[in-house]
């Protein structure tokens, strides 16, 4: 690995050196003080100055001048070559797609930690207060409005010990945004009346998260903690912390005394991205920060906080049963650590969980899945600040136990106790796979890919607040050097029976009652003592033969050669080009020339007519590609450390196959998959667990209101689609022969699609399309376009489709209203996004803001089969709202878009205009982001490679007049409205509040069409670790025999009671292609 040290060249001599700005209106004088700053990879050209303020801010500032298009060509393609006259820069696409949002990152050193007990979350609720207002912008939610009016984004989060808020906005745009953000850290109004709507958003943010056991188990242990210790705390708040037997008046007051504490220079970080040169970002950052007043308090100091006294001595004498939310059955070992960030130079804990984790052959994942005992290992210092903080790390190592792992529960303990002294005993093999690990992330670090800016400066802030300015960059991603003390003292640790073990189970272990609750989530639990016998198997574990120290590493990458820039940097067209193209494949290919890292993308698309046969064929095929990926899962484990990836899983019309990774590896990774999809031997065995499985995964599915919703709107919607429903009842006739049947036949007529794009070679992807050919001698596939779908054209006025939750006790309501606007073009996307942009930031501020409807709701365009559409989604509680009442509310906010429109100025709505093409200029920030957007264009065959340009072409031409005459046409002549709405219970559940099921699947869960990498193994293994307890009483009890209950009046027309009566007699559009060029016709 080479590193770069970015000193500038007039600081080549002083690392360190004074320099004083006097600012003529300003009464104030600060001092400006340098520090070295921080190691870089050599593909890193930003450049960096790190430094603080005299009143105790520190910064990190980053000129990108990679952002600005007049250093694009000296720093991404250096000189031209000979003969060539820079005719790389004549293609105008490149003009179009150059420069980055620039960002800011404010850190604030104060949590959860430091609030006082009787308002517990209130540094969280800070944080929601902050954006509303400040002293010098005293308009509630100005600078969300700034910010998305000029094409950014911005968001903050509080942990335990900072709060940390950023925003990305256009270049023209960071001083005014630096102005108005800086104000509302350094003058917040936190008025009463903003105080009751924040404390709603606090609540919702608690019950999105009040359903996930990962957050239930660190409650749990926080109530464990010592007394006068911080992290016994409730971090989240919620309107019981916040609300209940509060005083308003004392809780602002405290608001106030809160921020006056804690909130100052002295205890901020800064980091600012943009094109601007480093100077030009100091004037701002002393502009915007060198008056910002010190706090009345400085940080907490934890180092009189022993890590070995932070939590009840309970926690190691005990093991502690958990009833989880979710149909989960897994097996925890946690140890209390020293705080573990300070150990950043040799990583110990990061190297051993690579090595308890790894799930390769020999390893504890592979022994356990063997026996059919788990579905996976995971180990390691958590990243969460509850986990690792400035007191104590807790390491843990998580088993996802089956059933029959459950039933061996003692098998797994000494199986696990075993694997962890084989590791510990083996100092002779540790330094070798130091070096490996050493050597695998030197090279991630050496090609990393380059982040979002607003992502970037938040890393920075972070790794700031406990780094040197020299390791910001290298300190979280490099294994620097094997210290033997260092590991010494961890295996010291782990080496003790002075560990917690946890147990979460639905079916409690040796049927003790759980006979305690936590206060704050209702976390059911109970404790028994450590039993003497896992005591006894820790010192003395039985020797197990099959578990081995893992082997060297077959797929590190050796060979990073730049295959661009070794055949003298050519012109490369700008978008993918066809290298084959003929009746059984096409294969489009682009070199890479712009991000310049030795990275690849291999992406093949199986057409085949048997997934489209039936809703049984679509789920062998499913079953298929997990079978695949399970047998190949160990051999390829190695792959995955060493930056590479896969999957396989089922599209719309076939199977799609993706690799990726460094490249000189990519073709035999695409070798060993091809083998095994053509050679793979069933295992009746695996097939019955999958089965199973996969029901259980749509099952929790169809529990999801907003996935019911989404699945009833496209059944309304698509011409040729299978219900989940209908997939949920084939699995049951699904057999062994079916999936080998599928094996043998699906490749018999199949027309093939492949992407391939990166540091590779016409010739190289030539052969990796030759070696899938080659595996499959396919016959002509007859039109594959026939098995395109399509979609249904609404009714003219407005049509509703109602379905009870199948949750009985969730009171989430779903709303989802579809405004079908008819067969797309360039115009009509151009003038929705216009639309969008317009509308986004009323629609969130009345909608959730202000009539506070729900937190979770969207609204955007959509383009289906060719066909646009405007979307709007509500998620609210039906015992707070009813779906009529949300409807009602989404009408009347719709009838004022032309409204909000037409009050635009024309300079104004040249704004708007000259934002959104600002945002679409903007370049894909890796290779993988442009990857997919090529990707998409081929496997719906559109073909649109330049859409950007285009679309960024007829912006230029639209006026407001068009915005409205579209909305006007639409509202008189062309109104088609479908509402779904899944209503949920009308009543709290009697039991503690569990409004948020439908929220924690289906964030997981829920996609639109093309994200069909939902189906793949790795996928199905967390979906089904995360499922809800109750839904695997209701599976049990339900079977395959699900209703779902359509509610309305069957008299009424514009009620859909029997969706394929509806369907039966309405216009079916064909496929529409809004490419102008391309050879298909609509």
């Amino acid at each position: 690995m080479v590193l770069k040290m970015c000193f500038e060249p007039r600081h080549s001599l002083r690392i360190i050196t004074n320099k004083v700005y006097k600012w003529v209106n300003r009464t104030f004088q600060t001092t400006v003080q340098y520090h070295e700053p921080p190691d870089k990879s050599d593909g890193d050209k930003k450049l960096y100055r790190a430094l603080s303020l005299s009143n105790g801010l520190r910064a990190m500032l980053i000129s990108d001048p990679t952002n600005n298009m007049e250093h694009t060509q000296d720093v991404r393609h250096h000189l031209p070559t000979v003969g060539d006259s820079g005719s790389e820069w004549s293609n105008p696409s490149m003009e179009h797609f150059n420069g980055k949002l620039a960002a800011c990152a404010v850190l604030v050193s104060v949590g959860s930690f430091s609030e006082p007990r009787q308002y517990q979350g209130m540094a969280h609720f800070l944080e929601h207060m902050i954006f509303m207002g400040s002293e010098k912008y005293p308009i509630e939610n100005e600078f969300d409005a700034f910010i998305t009016k000029n094409g950014g984004f911005t968001n903050a989060h509080t942990e335990n010990e900072e709060t940390c808020f950023y925003f990305e906005v256009e270049e023209a745009h960071l001083d005014k945004g630096m102005d108005i953000f800086m104000n509302l850290i350094r003058a917040p109004l936190l008025l009463p009346d903003a105080m009751a709507r924040e404390r709603s958003a606090v609540q919702s943010e608690f019950e999105q998260v009040y359903m996930r056991d990962e957050v239930r188990r660190d409650q749990i242990l926080a109530s464990l903690a010592s007394d006068e210790y911080p992290h016994g705390t409730f971090s989240w708040g919620n309107l019981a912390s916040l609300q209940d037997q509060v005083d308003d008046r004392l809780l602002q007051e405290a608001l106030h005394e809160f921020r006056r504490k804690h909130y100052g220079s002295n205890r901020m970080i800064v980091c600012i991205q943009s094109q601007q040169s480093l100077d030009e970002l100091e004037a701002l950052l002393v502009r915007h920060c060198a008056d910002i007043p010190n706090s009345q308090e400085n940080a907490s100091d934890m180092n009189s906080l022993s890590y070995q006294k932070a939590f009840n001595e309970t926690l190691f004498s005990d093991v502690i049963l958990v009833q989880p939310v979710e149909d989960v059955c897994k097996l925890e070992l946690t140890w209390v650590l020293p705080p573990m960030r300070h150990q950043y130079r040799c990583k110990p804990d990061a190297f051993l969980s690579q090595l308890i984790g790894y799930e390769g052959v020999g390893s504890l994942c592979s022994y356990l899945r063997r026996r059919l005992w788990c579905m996976s290992v995971m180990a390691g210092t958590g990243g969460s600040s509850f986990e690792s903080n400035s007191i104590y790390s807790l390491f843990n190592i998580c088993i996802y136990l089956t059933d029959d792992g459950f039933e061996h529960i003692d098998e797994v303990l000494e199986a696990t106790f075993a694997w962890i002294k084989l590791l510990n005993e083996s100092a002779h093999h540790r330094e070798d796979s130091y070096k490996e690990f050493q050597q695998i992330a030197a090279n991630n670090f050496r090609f990393e890919i380059e982040l979002p800016s607003m992502d970037n400066v938040q890393r920075v802030v972070e790794g700031i607040s406990y780094l040197p300015p020299k390791d910001v960059l290298t300190g979280p991603n490099l294994y620097f050097e094997f210290d033997p003390a260092a590991m010494v003292l961890l295996k010291k640790n782990l080496s003790e029976f002075h560990f917690n073990i946890m147990i979460s189970s639905h079916i409690p272990y040796m049927d003790h009652k759980y006979d305690q609750r936590e206060k704050w989530f209702g976390t059911q639990y109970t404790t028994i003592s450590m039993p003497s016998k896992w005591k006894a198997m820790w010192y003395d574990p039985a020797p197990l033969n099959e578990l081995t120290f893992p082997q060297s590493n077959p797929f590190i990458t050796t060979d990073f050669t730049l295959h661009w820039q070794e055949a003298g940097r050519p012109h490369i067209p700008r978008h993918p080009r066809a290298l084959i193209r003929d009746d059984y494949c096409e294969l489009w290919f682009r070199q890479d020339d712009i991000f310049q890292l030795p990275d690849g993308f291999i992406n093949i698309y199986f057409i085949t007519p048997l997934i489209r046969e039936s809703a049984k064929n679509y789920m062998v095929g499913v079953l298929f590609t997990y079978l695949v990926e399970f047998s190949i899962a160990e051999q390829l484990y190695p792959a995955l450390e060493a930056g590479l990836s896969y999957g396989l899983y089922i599209g719309d019309k076939g199977l799609v196959l993706r690799v990726s990774g460094y490249s000189q590896k990519l073709p035999l990774l695409l070798e060993i998959i091809m083998k095994v999809m053509s050679t793979l031997e069933l295992d009746p065995a695996q097939v019955i667990s999958f089965k199973d499985l996969k029901k259980r995964q749509i099952f929790s599915a169809l529990f999801s209101g907003k996935i019911l919703n989404l699945d009833l709107r496209l059944m309304v919607l698509e011409n040729k689609r299978f219900s989940m429903l209908e997939k949920y009842e084939s699995i049951d006739h699904i057999t062994v022969d079916d999936i080998q049947h599928f094996k043998e036949n699906f490749h018999k007529k199949m027309y093939v699609q492949g992407l391939i794009q990166g540091n590779f070679t016409d010739e190289q992807a030539r052969a990796a399309m030759q070696q899938v050919l080659s595996t499959y001698e396919s016959q002509k596939l007859d039109n594959p376009s026939s098995l395109d779908d399509s979609l249904v054209q609404i009714p003219l006025g407005s049509h509703y489709l109602r379905a009870k939750a199948l949750n009985h006790r969730d009171t989430n309501t779903i709303v989802t209203n579809y405004y079908q606007i008819g067969p797309s073009d360039l115009k009509l996307e151009c003038l929705m996004d216009l639309v969008e942009l317009i509308v986004e930031e009323p629609f969130f501020n009345q909608l959730r803001t202000q009539e506070q409807l729900g937190y979770s709701l969207s609204l955007n365009q959509r383009i289906g089969y060719g066909v646009l559409a405007c979307v709007i989604t509500v998620n609210t509680q039906e015992t707070k709202h009813s779906a009529d009442h949300v409807d009602r509310r989404i009408e009347a906010f719709r009838s004022r878009v032309p409204e909000l429109v037409d009050q635009l100025s024309e300079t104004e709505f040249d704004d708007v205009r000259e934002t959104l093409i600002s945002g679409k200029r903007l370049g894909e920030p890796s290779l993988d982001e442009e990857v997919m957007r090529n990707w998409s264009e081929i496997v719906t065959s559109e073909y649109f490679f330049d859409r950007k340009e285009k679309q960024i072409k007829t912006l230029n031409g639209l006026t407001k007049r068009d915005v409205l005459d579209l909305l006007l046409d639409f509202e008189s002549n062309n109104f088609r409205k479908l509402s779904v709405q899944v209503i949920g219970r009308n009543r709290p559940p009697s039991r503690p509040l569990t409004l948020p099921i439908s929220e924690a699947v289906a964030g997981r869960l829920v996609s639109e069409p093309g994200n069909a990498q939902s189906g793949s193994l790795l996928s199905l293994l967390e979906e089904v670790q995360r499922n809800i307890s109750d839904e695997q009483l209701l599976y049990e009890q339900t079977g395959s025999n699900i209703k779902i209950e359509l509610i309305g009046n069957g008299e009424d027309a514009t009620h859909i009671v029997d969706i394929p009566a509806f369907k039966k007699n309405l216009h079916v559009y064909p496929p529409f292609i809004t490419n102008p060029k391309s050879n298909r016709k609509s």
